[in-house]
């Protein structure tokens, strides 16, 4: 699966879908593109399916993709779900883990159904109740 996003204004979820072999040079223009789209809303939730998604941390240097998610998604309003698989090696894991937790807001999973649960509720539970 190539790397794509998906900003449903009307449904209020972003869905970002990285998968297959990637380097972190595409992984951060993944990022930069969809906070540069015109309809992205740091207020709407983020879904960010990465179950199939292989790649090396190696020789790219990691710290500066890392500065750069934390910098422009630390304080989103919008709740952050992420999706790993358990095929993903441990190291790759442990960063997308690490990440999540410096950016705050968000949680990692290891099933899609359950992510989408949590966003929906975290998210719409409250507005469905009062709309």
């Amino acid at each position: 699966m190539s790397p794509a996003y998906h900003i449903a204004t009307d449904d209020g979820l972003i869905t970002l879908q990285a998968g297959g072999e990637l380097d972190l040079v595409e992984i951060r223009r993944l990022v930069e593109s969809v906070l540069a789209a015109e309809d992205y809303d740091p207020e709407l939730p983020l879904l960010i399916d990465l179950r199939d998604l292989r790649v090396s941390l190696e020789p790219e240097p990691t710290g500066e993709v890392s500065a750069y998610i934390i910098e422009h998604f630390r304080g989103r309003r919008g709740s952050m779900a992420v999706v790993v698989d358990g095929e993903m090696n441990r190291k790759l894991t442990a960063a997308i883990y690490w990440l999540a937790c410096a950016v705050g807001n968000a949680e990692v999973f290891d099933d899609y159904d359950q992510a989408l649960k949590w966003l929906i509720r975290r998210e719409f539970a409250g507005t469905a109740a009062t709309g």
